[in-house]
C-alpha cells in the first residue's frame, strides 16, 4: 500500500478531524432545534416534544413562516421583516396567536387593547390579587367585564390549567367573547381536558362502593363497617344518591326488597312500615323509607 503524501495527506487529516467533530457526544441536556433553548416553562413555551434525536418546543413547532435558520417566527405585518425566536419575542413584547393561521407579531405591530391608564395603578389582578404591572403589554383587559384587568401570566396559567372545556371569564363566566379575546391577545388555550382531570387516579373514589351502615341504630354485632354478601346483614345502598347505606335488618327491609332510599332522598318525611325477617309477622316503623318491597 502506497503512503499518502502532500495534498492527499492534508485532505485525509481534515476529513478525519471532521469525523471526530461530528462524532462527539451530544449535550446531556436536550435543546429545542428551532430556538436552541432548553425545555423551560411549558406554560410559556409549550410541551417539550422529543422523537429520536429531535427535540422541539410545541409553540416553536407551529410557527407561521420560517425565514431563517434558528429564527422560526417572523412578524406578519406587511413589509415588516423582523424575525425572532419565540422565547426572545416574549421577552421583548412580541405576540404569537395560537388559533387560525397562528400569526405572530413584533412588539410594534402586535394587537392592542384600549386600557385606561388610570385603572392600572388603582386595581389589582383578580386572579392573584397583586398590583397590576405598569407595562401595558403585561396586562389584559376582560372584554365582557371591561373594568377588570389581569396579569398576562395569570391568565395564561389559568388557561393552561382549565384548558378549552373549562376556560371562561372568572368574573361573569362568559364562555364566548372572553375566550375569543384571550386568543386574539396571544393566550394559548390547550384543546384537552382540564389539568385536574388528567392527574393519576383523579376519579378513583368514584369506583369505590360505599360500605357503611347509616341506620340510626346498627344491629349488626360486627359493626357498621362490616356486612355480608347476602341475607339479613347484606348492605343496601340508597337508590337515589348511592352515598348512604343500611343493613337489611337495621332498617327492617324485607328479604326481597330491592329499593331503599335514605332520609335525605326519601320523598316523604314520614316513615313506612316494613316486615323484618325475624319479626314474626309484626310490622315495625323505621326512620328510613323504602320505595318498594
Amino acid at each position: 500500500m502506497k503512503p499518502i503524501k502532500g495534498k492527499a495527506c492534508r485532505r485525509f487529516r481534515k476529513s478525519a478531524k471532521t469525523r471526530r467533530v461530528t462524532q462527539r457526544k451530544p449535550s446531556l441536556a436536550p435543546v429545542c432545534r428551532l430556538c436552541l433553548q432548553e425545555p423551560g416553562d411549558p406554560e410559556k413555551l409549550g410541551e417539550f416534544l422529543q422523537k429520536d434525536n429531535l427535540s422541539v418546543h410545541y409553540f416553536c413547532l407551529i410557527c407561521f413562516v420560517c425565514k431563517k435558520k434558528g429564527a422560526a417566527i417572523n412578524c406578519q405585518k406587511d413589509h415588516c421583516v423582523r424575525n425572532f425566536h419565540l422565547p426572545c419575542g416574549q421577552e421583548r413584547g412580541c405576540l404569537s396567536q395560537f388559533f387560525g393561521e397562528y400569526k405572530s407579531f413584533c412588539e410594534k405591530h402586535r394587537p392592542t387593547q384600549d386600557i385606561q391608564r388610570g385603572n392600572v395603578g388603582e386595581e389589582s389582578c383578580v386572579l392573584c390579587c397583586e398590583d397590576l404591572s405598569q407595562a401595558s403589554v403585561e396586562n389584559i383587559q376582560s372584554p365582557c367585564c371591561s373594568q377588570t384587568l389581569y396579569h398576562r401570566k395569570c391568565i395564561q396559567k389559568y388557561a393552561h390549567t382549565s384548558a378549552k372545556h373549562f376556560f371562561k371569564c372568572p368574573q361573569c363566566n362568559n364562555r364566548e367573547e372572553f375566550p375569543q379575546e384571550m386568543l386574539r391577545m396571544g393566550i394559548h388555550i390547550p384543546d384537552r381536558d382540564a389539568a385536574w382531570e388528567l392527574e393519576p387516579g383523579a376519579f378513583s373514589e368514584l369506583y369505590q362502593r360505599y360500605q357503611h351502615c347509616d341506620a340510626p341504630i346498627c344491629l349488626y354485632e360486627q359493626g357498621r363497617d362490616n356486612f355480608e354478601d347476602e341475607g339479613r346483614w347484606s348492605l343496601v345502598l340508597c337508590a337515589t344518591c348511592g352515598s348512604r347505606g343500611t343493613h337489611r335488618d337495621c332498617s327492617f327491609l324485607r328479604s326481597n326488597s330491592k329499593k331503599w332510599e335514605c332520609e335525605e332522598c326519601a320523598p316523604s318525611p314520614e316513615g313506612s312500615d316494613y316486615l323484618p325477617e325475624n319479626s314474626g309477622g309484626i310490622p315495625r316503623r323505621s326512620t328510613f323509607y323504602s320505595g318498594g318491597s
